[in-house]
């Protein structure tokens, strides 16, 4: 063993002028070596020790007035630099770490300056290379300042207290065991507090895991072993029996070399948390229990990406679409609602201010357009801000609304267009409240719509008061409406006939407490059953007067004729010689008689019926009316007719009778020398026009007139669909145009 020592040290010393290619290639180059930057303060070397030349950085060579340059050299190490009287011992030092009795070149020695002072500095170094011998072929190492490594030591032990007063005053236990035999190497207080004085066990480093948990020992040790080879193991575990749980981290300490220094557990009590997360499952749970079973429609979209995450079955049955087609889409994917801007004004106002009420148009799966109002809400769902909206259907409601105001609006017209005012009588204070519409009718201001009862009853015509007030006294609670009809003189002394009709409502006691009314002007529609009396009393005396006319025609004058046309007949067929003679003159004037009651015959039957009409239509006819009538009468006539078309029987006759009673009335009143009557077609009418050179008349006067000219022309034109335009006036004759629409 001596003499191996004393060859490793002789080789150590002696100069390496001659090696093999393989020591050579295991030696690192010296652009290889390490490099420190110029301005450090510590100075770095490396010795080779087969070619003996060692290299320096400046470092701390540069204070002492020396330089890398310098002190790299061949020889000894490092002859020049240290003291003389510290070489000796420099040199022992040196060789013991050569020879191999030192693993580490650790020595504090005074380096010397050019100037003559010292510096105290400690040099360290290692070999760093051996050949396969194991004799060594490179040392490496730095010479720092005492100085300077004291301060870090100091800096270090700062530190060391600074990380040891974090480790004793946290809150979460932590304990370190030895990697290799899991024994308590290092604990804090909070650990001691939790494990050892709650436990009832002593205290001290070196336990095993079988001291400290014998009953969950071996689960420890597996543990240990898992994060041994994994390099971090983390867990929920009670540590001890206490009812509360810690959430347990375990990573291996690594040291710089790789080398595993211990294992560190860190526990952090989680109890409370766990508390909260089971309730908050629990409240989850209820709300997710509440939301599917709601009988509203329920849906929960993200905040953030706005899709759906959640929809109930009441949102299902209202919309038609499954669940499983809603979640992961959009609601705009599907119309909902159908303004997007509902929903954008909704989320707004949902970041404002934390919820939301809104009224909104939906489309279901099937297509059908129905209403919601809806609420919605921010909530926290598994740690995603969401949107909760809690919505029900009012398309019914929605319905029955625009009906009502429909019906409303309709009220509204039908009153103002049929002159109708409605009325709330409040029968204890005597008070009426009427609406606007009441002024008009009632010819009064609209300050004064609100006349007492008593007061409109003084309008009332005096031979109808005491009708009115029958009718409300008549109120009963087993009878609580009326309707009547009475007179009122308004402020202009015109008279106007009403129609009230009412509702009265009683308190318990039956006591009359407010009469709700709807008043109606219906003095056109009296003024129009009195027209239609006294039309029907004159269409009555027409048609007897008619009869009359036609019995007379019969009687008078076709009649007579023929009773002369049989005594002349008679003569011929006589006994007596004188009267068999029959002369050429009598026979013609026999042909004559007979010719003419033919002629009269035509004529009353063509009057009451024109036979051109039904079979030659309403040309063939209408010129010959116009023909029978300025012969007859001796007025010039201008007929002008141009592209009739053929029409039904109902519009031919029409025409037919309107031009027949035209022509009468000329005849009768206008004195007019000269008639024209226009029929043609103009576009997808018909216009007949008959103008007479007449004296004319006032078109207001004649409107009640006794006779049913005009009333018939109207009438028979109503019945078609057809409109009459009128224009006459004193001395400027009369101008009747009749128009109907015909089929093109």
């Amino acid at each position: 063993m001596r003499e191996q020592k004393a060859n490793r040290l002789r080789l150590a010393a002696a100069p390496r002028s001659r090696t093999t290619d393989a020591s050579r290639k295991r030696i690192r180059p010296a652009e290889q070596q390490p490099k420190t930057p110029e301005a450090a303060t510590d100075c770095y070397w490396y010795w080779n020790l087969d070619s003996n030349e060692i290299q320096f950085s400046d470092g701390i060579l540069a204070p002492l007035g020396s330089s890398a340059a310098r002190a790299s050299k061949k020889g000894k190490f490092p002859k020049g630099i240290i003291h003389p009287a510290e070489e000796g011992a420099f040199g022992s030092h040196v060789q013991a770490l050569l020879s191999g009795m030192t693993e580490e070149l650790d020595f504090k020695c005074n380096l010397r300056a050019r100037t003559g002072e010292s510096k105290l500095c400690r040099i360290r170094g290692k070999v760093v290379q051996r050949d396969k011998h194991g004799l060594p072929l490179a040392c490496a190492g730095a010479i720092f300042e005492t100085h300077t490594h004291d301060i870090a030591q100091g800096e270090l032990a700062k530190s060391h207290a600074r990380l040891s007063a974090m480790f004793q005053v946290a809150d979460d236990c932590i304990w370190v065991v030895d990697p290799e035999t899991f024994q308590l190497v290092a604990f804090n207080k909070a650990y001691e507090d939790v494990v050892f004085r709650a436990s009832g066990v002593r205290s001290r480093l070196g336990m095993h895991v079988e001291e400290l948990v014998p009953e969950t020992a071996e689960q420890w040790n597996q543990r240990y072993r898992d994060v041994l080879e994994h390099g971090r193991f983390d867990f929920d575990h009670q540590i001890i029996s206490l009812g509360e749980t810690f959430h347990v981290v375990l990573c291996r300490l690594v040291g710089d070399d790789q080398t595993v220094l211990g294992i560190v557990n860190v526990a952090h009590n989680v109890t409370h948390r766990r508390r909260m997360e089971e309730s908050l499952g629990k409240s989850e749970e209820k709300f997710y229990k509440v939301f599917h079973d709601s009988p509203l429609a329920m849906t929960l979209t993200s905040l953030r990406d706005d899709r759906y995450l959640e929809v109930n079955k009441s949102f299902e049955d209202a919309t038609g679409y499954k669940r499983d087609e809603v979640v992961g889409n959009r609601p705009g994917d599907f119309g909902f609602p159908l303004d997007p801007d509902i929903r954008i004004r909704g989320k707004e106002e949902l970041k404002a201010k934390g919820t939301g009420r809104f009224e909104f148009a939906y489309r279901t799966k099937a297509g059908e357009i129905r209403f919601a109002i809806g609420t919605a809400s921010l909530i926290d769902s598994h740690g995603e801000r969401c949107i909760l909206v809690m919505s029900t259907d009012i398309t019914e409601r929605k319905r029955t609304e625009d009906a009502l105001r429909d019906s409303e609006e309709r009220l509204q017209i039908a009153i103002s267009s049929g002159r109708m005012y409605t009325s709330e009588w409040n029968p204890e204070t005597g008070v009426v409240l009427r609406s606007v519409q009441s002024s008009e009718i009632l010819g009064i201001d609209e300050n004064e719509i609100n006349a007492t009862k008593d007061e409109f009853i003084g309008w009332i015509h005096p031979e109808d008061k005491e009708t009115y007030q029958n009718a409300l006294r008549s109120l009963k609670p087993e009878s609580p409406s009326y309707r009547t009809h009475f007179r009122l003189i308004r402020r202009d002394q015109r008279t106007i006939w009403l129609e009230e009709s009412g509702h009265a409502f009683f308190d318990l006691d039956g006591k009359m407490s407010r009469v709700v009314g709807m008043t109606s002007d219906v003095t056109e529609a009296r003024e129009s059953e009195r027209m239609l009396r006294e039309l029907s009393g004159r269409l009555i005396t027409a048609q007897e007067e008619e009869r009359s006319h036609i019995a007379r025609e019969l009687h008078d004058h076709i009649g007579q004729e023929l009773a002369l046309l049989c005594v002349q007949a008679q003569n011929f067929d006589s006994d007596d010689p004188d009267q068999k003679r029959t002369t050429h003159s009598d026979a013609h004037d026999l042909y004559r008689r007979i010719k003419e009651i033919a002629q009269d015959v035509s004529n009353l039957s063509h009057r009451l019926h024109s036979a051109e009409l039904s079979f030659l239509g309403l040309q063939v006819a209408v010129e010959r009316l116009c023909r029978d009538f300025a012969k007859l009468h001796n007025i010039d006539m201008d007929c002008q007719i141009k592209d009739v078309p053929k029409l039904d029987a109902a519009k031919s006759l029409c025409f037919y009778r309107i031009l027949q009673e035209s022509l009468q009335n000329v005849a009768k009143h206008s004195r007019a020398t000269s008639v024209m009557v226009e029929l043609r077609r103009k576009g997808n009418e018909l216009i007949l026009r008959i103008v007479d050179d007449g004296i004319g008349f006032d078109p207001e006067k004649v409107r009640f007139a006794s006779g049913l000219g005009l009333v018939s022309i109207r009438e028979r034109l109503n019945l078609i669909g057809g409109r009459l335009e009128l224009t006459s006036g004193e001395g400027r004759g009369t101008c009747l145009v009749a128009t109907v629409a015909i089929a093109n």
